[in-house]
């Protein structure tokens, strides 16, 4: 049984219905807005790899560049969202936040709705100049910095009913009304950093009320899955919950895990209005599908956007072939190599390079799980081919030559899934820092200028030095998901592992075992170039593992598939403590 909750004139309730452009259209705005009794309903769309599609839309059209799945979940509730005086704010602005408001807004006059949209323009730096010495001539194809939650607030406070948004960090997206609502000051950092920390616990949508759950077997009903909702405190105090009579499930574990996703430092979780500490956050359960969060503090942000910049490095393509019979692995990586040893002949003879990069895996066979593989005689997989080179046409001639396999190599090849592969172009990802005095942002037609004056004037400090206490070896060993929870997730060429104690008594020893040198020996398999840097977040008895250079890449540049990380978690629950 979960309790029926209504808002408290000094609460503010906010939900969010999407957490990626392609996230369900199908039913969660409306569970949302017709069940959870909320004043805000927010939607997360960008990534990296997001920002590069829409550059590619808007360039073959000047008015897209937006994401055109959000009209699809706002149309069902535009009526119910008019009726309950629930405010919307989206970053499906993407690269054109004006032209998707004014789509928007034409839109709801035709509904009759009568909803003021405000857009937030300012982080598109393509046009600024920027030159980078590491990439010098090459142009870029997206350069956005991440924006922060005043503009939104801005936006709200000057009467908009609809905020959109290009690029800005997802947490803003919560951060933004909560100033607004409150009135908080922009140096008041722990209340920031709460609420920050309240926006990143549901800026992906069901990943905190039972998605990519480690006890997923616990989940009720994925199929009506609740999407989540904060209702949090003028004081910055906050509780997770879903919609009454969903699916899903919101507990210690499912809202832990999704607090260590894709964040480095605990102790300095860098954000444009704030620097946060969530090292000693507690979280605690309530109620049936209700935990309370407090804890997180907060410090003075820097003066500088942090800017995401792509830009065209070759091409690549990948296929997937499944394979049948004894031996299956062997066969599919001696057909894939063969098939890539052919064709690298007959770049010689046309004169140009070979392949940039090869990367086989056999999907069904623990290719993934490195030197701790139990089994590698699966009869059934399916082997994973991805390939990079300058030359589009290297690619072409490739993708020509993979079905050769099926009547000229070794037995059990079946089909190529989605037919023959296209050759793609690489986006490769170059973070930067830029000024924000120099970053001009406007809300709606009018200049935005942030209040904020009072900047971090030092770098983040490095994590502590591991300590290493003796502890008992004793007579049992355990695999590491019977004694945590664990969430992985990606940023560029980093990922991260969190681990979450299931009884905070292990704490301890926990702490002993799970060292950088731990984890890293049992990843190998990522590469020699692995850098593992632990931080520990003792207030829900936890680890954050960040792994630099782990995805070969990462994003549309790793030819490896699970380049996301967001498997991986999978892996390391069978990582042995003794």
């Amino acid at each position: 049984y979960q309790r029926r909750v209504r808002a408290s004139s000094d609460n503010v309730r906010i939900g969010c219905f999407s957490g990626f452009w392609g996230d369900s259209c199908s039913f969660a705005s409306k569970q949302l807005v017709n069940k959870g009794n909320i004043d805000f309903l927010v939607g997360d769309y960008l990534a990296e790899v997001t920002m590069s599609i829409l550059a590619a839309m808007k360039k073959k059209k000047p008015e897209l560049g937006f994401c055109p799945d959000f009209f699809e979940h706002l149309a069902p509730v535009g009526p119910k969202i008019a009726e309950k005086k629930i405010k919307v704010v989206v970053n499906a602005g993407g690269l054109n936040p004006d032209a998707c408001a004014k789509r928007l807004g034409g839109a709801l006059q035709q509904f009759g709705l009568n909803l003021k949209v405000a857009s937030v323009v300012g982080d598109d730096l393509i046009n600024k100049g920027i030159k980078l010495p590491e990439i010098e001539g090459i142009p870029y194809n997206t350069m956005n910095c991440y924006l922060g939650a005043e503009p939104i607030a801005k936006a709200l406070d000057k009467g908009a009913d609809i905020v959109i948004t290009g690029r800005c960090v997802d947490s803003a997206l919560v951060l933004g009304p909560l100033i607004h609502k409150f009135g908080w000051k922009m140096n008041e950092f722990d209340k920031l950093s709460q609420g920050s920390l309240a926006g990143h616990l549901v800026e992906c949508g069901a990943q905190c009320t039972g998605g990519n759950f480690t006890d997923w077997h616990q989940v009720p009903d994925y199929s009506n899955v609740g999407f989540p909702i904060v209702d949090v405190q003028s004081d910055g105090v906050f509780k997770v919950t879903k919609p009454v009579n969903t699916g899903g499930l919101v507990s210690f574990g499912t809202v832990a895990e999704q607090m260590l996703y894709e964040i480095g430092d605990s102790q300095c979780y860098a954000l444009p209005d704030v620097n946060c500490d969530f090292s000693n956050v507690s979280i605690k359960e309530v109620a049936d599908n209700e935990v309370e969060v407090t804890g997180a503090v907060g410090t003075p942000p820097s003066s500088t956007y942090k800017v995401s910049a792509t830009y065209i490095d070759g091409y690549k393509a990948t296929s997937m072939a499944p394979m049948i019979g004894p031996k299956a692995a062997q066969k599919g990586q001696l057909n894939a190599m063969s098939t890539i040893k052919r064709c690298e002949k007959l770049f010689s003879k046309m004169g140009i390079g070979s392949f940039e990069e090869v990367n086989v895996e056999c999907l069904g066979s623990e290719s993934n799980y490195g030197k701790s593989k139990e089994s590698s005689d699966a009869k059934e997989v399916v082997v994973w081919t991805s390939v990079r080179h300058k030359n589009k046409t290297a690619l072409e001639l490739w993708a020509k030559e993979i079905a050769g396999a099926s009547t000229g190599m070794a037995p059990g090849f079946t089909t190529l899934v989605g037919g023959r592969p296209k050759p793609t172009p690489i986006l490769r990802y170059k973070p930067f820092y830029y000024p924000k005095e120099l970053v001009d942002i406007t809300v709606g037609e009018d200049e935005f200028k942030s209040s904020n004056t009072e900047f971090s004037q030092t770098q983040p400090q490095s994590p502590p030095e591991e300590t290493h206490v003796v502890v008992n070896e004793g007579e049992h060993s355990y695999r590491l998901e019977e004694l945590a929870f664990l969430r992985s997730g990606d940023k560029g060429n980093s990922a991260n592992l969190g681990i979450i104690c299931r009884d905070k008594s292990l704490y301890n020893a926990l702490d002993a075992r799970l060292t950088s040198a731990a984890v890293k020996e049992y990843l190998t398999f990522l590469g020699e170039d692995l850098v593992v840097t632990k931080y520990n977040l003792p207030g829900i008895g936890a680890f954050n593992f960040n792994l630099d250079n782990a995805l070969g890449g990462g994003g549309v540049v790793s030819l490896i598939f699970d380049f996301q990380f967001i498997a991986k978690k999978q892996k390391n629950t069978d990582f042995v403590i003794e």
